[in-house]
């Protein structure tokens, strides 16, 4: 047992490498005026936190959350009756279409994206073969549109996981006392299925808060959002005094929220069968 556990020790070191100190160097940059590209002595500060008093920050918080919260709500008034669907068809069908709906993450989302950008551009198919154009680059419309056909499998994928391994008989059970088919949605199926709700809301929220590239290329950049301040603080504003730092506490504190809604998810599903 001991010379196996010894196998897992690189896996440690490319833990630690790679995830324990670039986040020790960001709490560090977040909190001291340790400047990036002249390491030397520091001194600890709050003074980075007034990055939030930005116009421009808050701003992009509030559109990141509005777009975030919006795409899941959305994603869970489709992406349920979807996985509720999928768990009644059999299981040649399940396992078809649930490939069907796996198949594009494995394409690179940077090719998603550009797929979306020539949908939406007025030269696309489209106009090519119907006659007429979609333009709504730029717009808040592209953004929110991408988002939602980007993040959507991963709403439905974790209440699949719930609701194909609810036991049917419960069902049976509540029609057979009296319940009709929505006082049994109610009382039994959706109870049931409160895990892979939680997952699916996390899953969806949380990548649709953090998008960067998305909106730049859907948007233009139009419509501000979190990940693009965090962006432009590490590339864009770089060399500027401060710049690095105060976008080291933004992404600190987007990686709180992160934390924190993983132990959510991990309290509401102790079994971790809704994680993807």
């Amino acid at each position: 047992m001991h010379r196996l556990r010894r196998l897992g020790d690189p896996y440690v070191v490319w833990m630690a490498t790679l995830i324990l100190l670039p986040t020790v160097f960001l709490v560090l940059l977040s909190f001291s005026d340790l400047s990036f590209f002249r390491p030397g002595g520091f001194t600890l500060t709050l003074s980075q936190l007034r990055v939030f008093g930005s116009p421009i920050v808050r701003r992009s918080l509030s559109n990141s959350f509005l777009f975030a919260s919006g795409v899941s709500v959305a994603s869970f008034l489709i992406g349920y009756p979807v996985a509720y669907l999928l768990t009644t068809l059999r299981e040649s069908t399940k396992r078809i279409l649930m490939a069907i709906l796996i198949l594009p993450l494995w394409t690179n989302m940077l090719v998603r994206i550009t797929a979306w950008e020539r949908i939406f551009s007025q030269n696309s198919i489209f106009s090519d073969v119907f006659g007429f154009a979609i333009p709504i680059l730029g717009t808040a419309g592209a953004v929110w549109i991408g988002l939602l056909a980007m993040y959507l499998p991963f709403m439905i994928l974790p209440l699949f996981s719930v609701l194909d391994k609810m036991d049917k008989r419960l069902i049976e059970a509540a029609k057979d006392l009296g319940a009709n088919d929505v006082q049994t949605f109610l009382r039994v199926v959706l109870p049931l299925s409160a895990s892979g709700i939680v997952s699916g809301f996390i899953m969806t929220f949380l990548p649709s808060l953090t998008a960067f590239a998305l909106p730049e290329t859907l948007g233009w950049r139009n419509i501000p959002m979190i990940g693009m301040e965090i962006q432009k603080q590490f590339i864009l504003k770089g060399f500027e005094a401060d710049a690095i730092n105060q976008g080291a506490v933004i992404s600190l504190s987007i990686m709180a929220f992160s934390v924190l809604s993983f132990l959510l998810i991990a309290k509401v599903d102790k079994e971790g069968e809704t994680l993807l």
